[in-house]
């Protein structure tokens, strides 16, 4: 399987290769290109770039707001599951407190009527 799986991936990497060496003339052209964000502006004229910059330039900023979006939940679950793990610790270490004031006091702790 693992054989089947690497050569799948060269035949794809080969052809993904040979599309690009077929259409190089073409990812070589210059374009122009107008960035206009409303709070940041390029020279009203453009620049000029090469297609695939520009092409690289899309696709790296697709996988970054892709990654943020991605990630956000990531990190909410992570803060919960920090808050719980901090509410747990919070409720055994009262619960060991409680032990040991029992204990000292020669009383028996009842779970059903804790002593606060």
């Amino acid at each position: 399987m693992r054989l089947f799986k690497l050569i799948v991936t060269l035949v794809i990497l080969c052809l993904a290769a040979l599309f690009i060496y077929q259409n190089m003339a073409a990812w070589t052209q210059t374009v122009g290109f107008k960035l206009n964000l409303g709070f940041f502006q390029t020279d009203p004229a453009g620049t000029q770039l090469e297609l695939y910059l520009v092409i690289l330039l899309a696709g790296l900023c697709g996988l970054i707001v892709g990654l943020a979006l991605m990630l956000k939940p990531y990190f909410k679950v992570r803060r919960l599951l920090k808050r719980e793990r901090l509410e747990k610790k919070q409720v055994e270490e009262a619960n060991t407190l409680r032990q040991a004031r029992s204990q000292s006091h020669g009383e028996t702790l009842d779970p059903a009527n804790p002593v606060e």
